[in-house]
């Protein structure tokens, strides 16, 4: 019998948890076509369901979310708009355009009761960590075995999920446990070059991954103090992730049976040296490991190359841009660029 599963009280307003699944029989099934279908349809339920994701890793043979979870708004009104929106987000054009037809129907002969009851059946499945988990493995479940020409369970038994508390020390510690996976696998040294973890998504730029490791490092205090009208400034990406990536490392050492390093290895990790270069570095990649990523200056920079060169092509175009604008110049930022400069600051992750 499945041990019981136990989820935050009715009445909080935002819960955590850290979800676990693994494929039947712990069979290695899932390649990199197959990770990122799981992610891509990850971000998809994320979206209808209402959740938030916050730290993810998915492996060959099970997968890791870290979840957050809000009460469903009281009194809150959505619009037939919205949830055609919501619904975009996970089911075909036809089938959405099926829905907004019936809506349609149901309002301009005056059953707004119906169209309310119908409305519900969708914002039913919506703020529940269950319901996201449930229905995001039976969508990836029926891809895969459409895929593979197969019949039966994929997954080995239900999710198995544990309640978190949603303070720095809990959700910081969660993150980089799920992040480090690979690392702990053998498989990569550095979390970042394992493409299907969150921590990876985040120093490629992606945005959802960087707001959950704003929040996941604390630095979303940070932000609502600069709403509300304080002093402090909104941290960079770039600060994020060097400061999250000295706590990974940190928390992802090699643990040996002693000092020597012919010592036995207690727990897969690693080196010793890797994490004090990444200390001594504070983070920050270098040169070498920033091209390994996507970098999005290369193709959004607009003009690449030392201050003078930059300065230049902004002059002999300064008509063509905003009167308010100096200098055509720009450090890059978040990494090392060899000291070059970009006319265009991406505003989409910069590697």
């Amino acid at each position: 019998m499945a041990s019981p599963r136990y989820f935050a009280d009715p009445l909080v307003p935002v819960a955590f948890y850290h979800c676990i699944s693994r494929v039947v029989e712990r069979r290695l099934a899932f390649g990199p076509e197959e990770k990122e279908q799981f992610v891509r349809l990850m971000r998809a339920y994320e979206g209808f369901c209402q959740v938030r994701v916050l730290s993810y890793c998915v492996m060959s043979n099970h997968f890791h979310i870290m979840v957050e979870v809000r009460k469903r708004p009281e009194g809150a009104v959505y619009s037939d708009a919205w949830l055609l929106k919501q619904a975009a987000l996970i089911y075909s054009k036809p089938a959405v355009r099926m829905l907004k037809e019936t809506l349609e129907t149901y309002r301009s002969q005056g059953h707004d009761v119906a169209a309310e009851e119908l409305k519900e059946k969708y914002l039913g499945r919506m703020w529940d960590v269950s319901l996201f988990m449930k229905e995001l493995k039976q969508r990836f479940s029926l891809w895969f075995n459409k895929r593979e020409n197969r019949k039966g369970t994929l997954w080995e038994e239900r999710f198995t999920s544990v309640l978190l508390e949603g303070e720095l020390a809990t959700l910081s510690v969660m993150s980089a446990y799920i992040d480090l996976n690979p690392v702990r696998a053998g498989l990569v040294q550095d979390p970042k070059d394992y493409r299907w973890c969150s921590y990876a998504e985040a120093v490629a730029g992606g945005r959802k991954a960087l707001s959950a490791l704003y929040t996941i490092t604390n630095e979303h205090r940070l932000h609502e103090q600069n709403q509300s009208g304080g002093s402090q400034r909104i941290p960079s990406a770039v600060k994020v992730l060097s400061g999250y990536r000295v706590w990974l490392f940190g928390q992802g050492e090699e643990v040996r049976a002693g000092h020597d390093s012919d010592s036995q290895v207690l727990r897969k990790g690693i080196k010793r040296e890797v994490v004090e270069q990444v200390r001594t570095e504070d983070g920050k990649l270098t040169l070498a490991e920033t091209l390994r990523h996507r970098v999005t200056y290369f193709t959004l920079g607009v003009a690449l190359g030392s201050r003078g060169f930059v300065d230049e092509f902004f002059e002999v175009r300064r008509e063509q841009f905003d009167a308010r604008r100096q200098r055509g110049a720009r450090p890059m930022k978040g990494g090392s660029f060899a000291g070059m400069f970009a006319f265009r600051t991406p505003r989409i992750g910069l590697v």
